[in-house]
């Protein structure tokens, strides 16, 4: 399971960032962040979600290489 959970964490960032900009792209009164959090700022909504999905990423990269 250690060597294929940040591979895990890699696809769950890469998922969440591509959710992220295609929802970026489409115009709406209101954007989830997270959970039953949202807002009707587009800026803040691509911020926050950035932000937890680049937590994702480097928490996977930073596992990748602690197996190698």
């Amino acid at each position: 399971m250690k060597k294929v959970l940040p591979f895990i964490y890699l696809f769950i960032g890469i998922f969440i960032l591509i959710n992220t900009f295609s929802a970026f792209s489409q115009k709406r009164e209101v954007y989830r962040l997270l959970f039953n959090f949202t807002t009707e700022n587009q800026y803040v909504f691509l911020l926050v979600r950035v932000l937890f999905a680049s937590w994702f990423i480097v928490d996977g990269f930073k596992k990748l290489r602690k197996n190698q």
